[in-house]
């Protein structure tokens, strides 16, 4: 497979996790912020759970990197 194919597929997982993590951080934040919320409370956990999507995306070009095959080095 092409390294260009896998940096791609990598990114996309990547991007994926980073959704789900993000998704799983504003449903615990959420959970645990003091009553009343306001919208900006809600904004902040938010944008912290958004830094995770960023996060993925680095695990997974990181894995994809460390995965790769010795021939493929580039």
């Amino acid at each position: 497979m092409d390294v260009a194919a896998r940096k791609q597929v990598a990114g996309r997982v990547g991007f994926t996790m980073g959704c789900i993590a993000a998704g799983i951080a504003i449903a615990i934040n959420v959970a645990r912020a003091p009553r009343p919320l306001t919208w900006g409370i809600v904004a902040l956990i938010v944008l912290v759970a958004a830094l995770n999507i960023p996060l993925g995306i680095g695990m997974g070009l990181l894995g994809e990197r460390l995965s790769r095959p010795p021939s493929d080095k580039r």
